[in-house]
């Protein structure tokens, strides 16, 4: 359908409106020309109003027996009004137990769903009798019940829901395997949820289950797909990079009041937007590090590195950050020595990657150690801390793709670890964990010892 259009004056009242919007302000009781009475489209105005920026989002409002999903944009007009635009409008009956509506739904769009901003189910709006199978519980991660597939045959994007995720927008033809039950997929859509405040609340949408016409072989087949063809990959970077640079910078001077004095709570919400900027640079970086590492002509070099000098020039990157926790990284002794043959930037990436974990996850005042020795013709690093730990059976897990174990907003991508592993076996070595809950994490770096020396 096309876009339902509407203007507001600056006080919010309705100045005009399309027929659709129109019939809703009735359904919620408000005037063709009165204050917008659509409780979820009012706070968003009542967000622009006050902050005078474009908003788009997904939102999801009540109608009568239905309910009715829409990308709503609202922006700041020049008369010093409000231009609404919805330019999506699904309209879903909505699900009675043992009625219809639950029937078209399951026929229409599968199951609904709702996750929380750390990716765990919130609601499900599903039987297991129905399903045929055990249904996801509240408070259990979306990819501890779907094991996400990593390629799809309708996007360039091999897993459409993290990369939604990464920007808030919503997202389509995301597949996913039962962990329970490896012979049932499922497509999964869904949409970004927000406060009245702006702040994002988690992701709703719908699962769909799909035939699995090559007996799991196809699913399998995509999960071993690069995450983007060469070609994207290359535009995604340079479209992204350079945006996303100059909005690091921009943010930046403001926060630091370069400029010249300003409001406080300003020159926080700069620095907000400034590190928030730095995460999707990081992101950016992974991406790109994942795409070069599942190519089938991947490779790395084999040179003599001293492992020893790379853990402590790593810990070394790192030193601010642990200080700003007050965490103490005690690394090799000057002069202690295991040589390894190995690409020297790429195990500098994985000791970086190892030991920026440790530092985020483990408790402030507490200590990360740094260790390196030689056996059985392998050289090792060892990083340790003395966070919460992990449970032996996320152990598996935390090497996967995008995999956070439920955490979020801690500025991690959930890609280090895989990157890490792939880099060290692409180098004859291996990545591992050894960890229970309440005994702290040790991740170890496995390489071939060089025999020179």
């Amino acid at each position: 359908m096309a876009p339902v259009q509407a203007r507001l004056d600056a006080e919010g009242r309705i100045v005009s409106a399309d027929a659709a919007l129109l019939a809703l302000q009735h359904e919620a009781g408000g005037a063709a020309d009165g204050m917008l009475a659509v409780p979820a489209l009012a706070a968003l105005v009542r967000l622009v109003r006050r902050l005078q920026i474009p908003i788009s989002r997904a939102i999801e409002v009540a109608d009568g027996t239905a309910d009715i999903s829409m990308w709503v944009q609202i922006r700041p007009a020049e008369d010093s009004g409000i231009a609404l635009s919805i330019i999506d409008w699904q309209r879903r009956s909505r699900r009675m137990p043992g009625g219809e509506g639950a029937g078209a739904l399951e026929r229409d769009g599968g199951w609904p769903w709702q996750l929380d901003t750390q990716l765990r189910f919130r609601a499900v709006d599903v039987d297991a009798d129905r399903l045929g199978h055990d249904a996801p519980q509240p408070g259990e991660a979306l990819t501890g019940y779907f094991q996400l597939d990593t390629g799809s045959k309708e996007t360039d994007f091999a897993m459409p829901l993290m990369a939604a995720l990464a920007l808030r927008v919503p997202f389509n033809g995301q597949t996913g395997r039962l962990r329970a039950k490896q012979g049932v997929v499922y497509q999964l859509s869904g949409e970004p949820l927000f406060d009245a405040g702006g702040g994002w609340t988690g992701y709703r949408g719908h699962a769909l289950r799909i035939e699995d016409e090559a007996g799991g072989a196809a699913a399998g087949d995509a999960r071993d797909a690069s995450l983007f063809s060469p070609e994207l990959a290359q535009r995604l970077d340079q479209a992204l990079r350079p945006p996303i640079d100059r909005i690091i910078a921009h943010a930046s001077t403001i926060s630091g009041q370069l400029e010249g004095p300003l409001r406080q709570d300003y020159a926080d919400y700069a620095a907000d937007i400034a590190a928030a900027g730095r995460h999707l640079m990081a992101l950016v970086d992974d991406l790109g590090d994942l795409q070069a590492i599942e190519r089938a002509d991947f490779s790395t070099l084999r040179e003599t590195i001293d492992l020893a000098d790379l853990a402590r020039r790593a810990a070394g990157l790192l030193t601010v950050r642990a200080s700003a926790r007050q965490i103490r990284i005690q690394t090799p002794a000057l002069g202690e020595r295991v040589m390894a043959l190995a690409d020297e930037r790429r195990v500098l990436q994985i000791l970086v990657n190892l030991i920026g974990n440790a530092v985020r996850y483990a408790p402030p005042e507490s200590r990360v150690w740094v260790l390196v020795d030689e056996e059985g013709g392998r050289a090792r690093a060892i990083v340790a801390d003395q966070g919460a730990g992990i449970d032996p059976a996320d152990h598996a897990r935390i090497f996967e793709r995008f995999e956070r174990l439920g955490r979020s907003g801690d500025g991690g991508s959930g890609l280090g670890l895989y990157i890490s592993r792939r880099l060290a076996c692409a180098m004859g070595g291996d990545v591992t964990l050894e960890s229970a809950p309440g005994q702290g994490a040790r991740f170890t770096l496995d390489l071939p010892v060089s025999t020179s020396r």
